[in-house]
């Protein structure tokens, strides 16, 4: 509670920062996948809510059912996998050839990132300081918009590639997932 912020506590504030930062990409590339995919994929308005608020809703279920699993499983095992599990999902999107698989997957990503969002608030919050606890939870929030208004950037960056760039920019979105995962096995399990 009243150690000095040391290096240990830098490593576990970016690891669940990045993983903010890799959920607030994954979140808004869809943005602009699917104005590029309706198309390829002959989405109507209904299915380019759908597509769009799948993730959403994902989050919302993951949220809710998580916190009984992460207490019974540990912390430290979902920390450390989900974002290999969002990279996994990410890559999967590039194969898609019907709405309905990119739904799924949408809503099987929203579920990874609402375990995400649980388990690294609360493994940081219980690793950290006492005094550094609020500042690093705001470089979460921080963290997360920055990778929302990256992935616009990169969709931006990635739009011309041709009839496919909405491939890319999904594919794309497993980038952020996949650096984090490397960088989180690092973090003990939660006393």
């Amino acid at each position: 509670e009243s150690v000095p912020f040391r290096r240990f506590h830098l490593h576990v504030g970016s690891s669940a920062c990045g993983g903010q930062f890799a959920d607030g990409f994954e979140l808004g590339i869809i943005g602009l996948a699917i104005a590029l995919a309706a198309i390829p994929l002959h989405l109507n308005a209904i299915w380019m809510g759908l597509l769009g608020g799948a993730a959403l809703a994902g989050l919302f279920v993951g949220s809710l059912v998580s916190g009984v699993i992460v207490d019974r499983i540990g912390r430290r095992k979902i920390f450390a996998w989900d974002m290999l599990f969002a990279a996994v999902l990410s890559i999967a999107q590039f194969f898609v050839v019907d709405a309905w698989q990119l739904l799924v997957l949408r809503f099987a990503l929203g579920v990874v990132l609402g375990f995400d969002y649980v388990v690294s608030k609360a493994l940081l919050t219980e690793l950290s300081p006492i005094r550094f606890r609020g500042r690093l939870l705001s470089i979460m929030a921080i963290a997360w918009v920055a990778g929302y208004a990256c992935s616009y950037a990169a969709g931006f960056l990635l739009r011309d590639l041709g009839p496919e760039a909405w491939r890319y920019m999904l594919i794309v979105s497993s980038l952020p997932s996949l650096l984090i995962f490397a960088f989180r096995f690092g973090v003990p399990e939660s006393p």
